[in-house]
């Protein structure tokens, strides 16, 4: 999809993907510590990157959509928690170097063309120590029609992620089922994948 196509897809309902944040993030949630930056790729309507502000970090919201921030910003405020946004391709945007204490992608989805960029600048973003924690859907959610893409070369399994990422720590691995939330339809149970991984600390 384009930045138009998310774009029309956001106005034309509000919670497009609900208001719960991922449970992984919030399984995460021993390894946060307020005061740290956090930039979220892809955070549409903010229901990620608000729950990391009431965990007391410093969170960044990218995403295409000028809608999706904007609500993004409106619940925020609702919850009393600053979100900085930033309405951008990020595929095209000029990533910050070692500037984030943890970078989340959290159900999005990309070409593999794109995707591998997308992934190097990803790990390029984390300070030494920083976290990087993606919940995405796995090959085998083909199977189950609830939600993602179509395409299979844009989905994702263990293997995929482990050459990826291979520069850093891997903390946890594993396929889980999910309840797959999109307005207009019925919830239903989808496969992901879920990666949390840690950039090695600088050397003494």
């Amino acid at each position: 999809m384009t930045g138009q196509d998310w774009e029309a897809s956001y106005r034309a309902v509000d919670n497009l993907f609900g208001t719960r944040p991922s449970t992984l993030l919030q399984s995460c949630a021993s390894l946060l510590s307020p005061g740290q930056k956090a930039l979220a790729i892809g955070d549409g309507e903010g229901r990620n990157g608000v729950w990391l502000a009431e965990q007391g970090l410093e969170v960044l919201s990218v995403d295409l959509s000028p809608t999706a921030l904007r609500r993004a910003r409106d619940l925020a405020a609702a919850r009393r928690v600053s979100l900085e946004t930033l309405c951008t391709d990020f595929c095209q945007w000029q990533w910050p170097v070692a500037s984030f204490d943890l970078v989340t992608l959290i159900f999005v989805h990309l070409p593999a063309a794109l995707r591998h960029e997308l992934h190097r600048n990803m790990a390029a973003a984390l300070k030494p120590g920083g976290l990087l924690i993606i919940e995405v859907f796995h090959v085998e959610q083909l199977r189950y029609g609830t939600g993602g893409p179509k395409d299979p070369g844009m989905l994702y399994d263990e293997n995929l992620l482990l050459e990826e990422f291979a520069g850093l720590e891997v903390l946890k691995i594993e396929r889980e089922m999910t309840t797959v939330v999109k307005a207009g339809e019925p919830d239903g149970e989808g496969m992901t994948v879920r990666f949390v991984a840690r950039r090695p600390a600088a050397a003494r």
